[in-house]
């Protein structure tokens, strides 16, 4: 396992921080750029909630700082491995022209046998999802 399976990038965000935060939280945008389970219901993430699709996969919420850094940990019942350290990483920063950027990292996806398939997927959803976040965040309507 000499290579590392880690989809990272970063987008700059025309909007305030905290509207991005919104975005990556609660969950009538987390639908506009994610799946949800259909009775997950309207409450925002915080740091003790899971997100199951039962049979399928969980995200737990490992770390979470508002308005700074968002982690789920990922686990799949299927995995033949014993994965801990899976997971989806999402930080927010402002440069010195008040620009807001997301970070976003996904993986280590090599521990895993198909590593690959994984990675390559991740690639893909990364590339959409940060996207309509910025689209959604830098919408002009007024947070709710």
């Amino acid at each position: 396992m000499s290579k590392s399976l880690i989809v990272k990038n970063n987008i700059r965000i025309d909007a305030p921080l905290e509207r991005v935060w919104e975005v990556l939280t609660k969950p009538k945008y987390i639908r506009q750029w994610d799946q949800l389970p259909e009775d997950f219901g309207d409450f925002e993430i915080h740091p003790a909630t899971v997100i199951e699709w039962p049979g399928y996969s969980k995200l737990s919420v490992v770390e979470f700082v508002p308005n700074q850094m968002l982690r789920y940990e990922l686990y799949v019942p299927t995995w033949e491995e014993r994965v801990t350290n899976i997971g989806y990483t999402y930080t927010l920063t402002v440069d010195n022209e008040d620009h807001t950027w997301l970070g976003v990292e996904i993986g280590d996806f090599a521990i895993l046998a198909d590593g690959d398939k994984y990675f390559d997927t991740s690639v893909d959803f990364e590339k959409t999802a940060s996207q309509k976040i910025k689209e959604l965040a830098e919408r002009r309507e007024i947070a709710l």
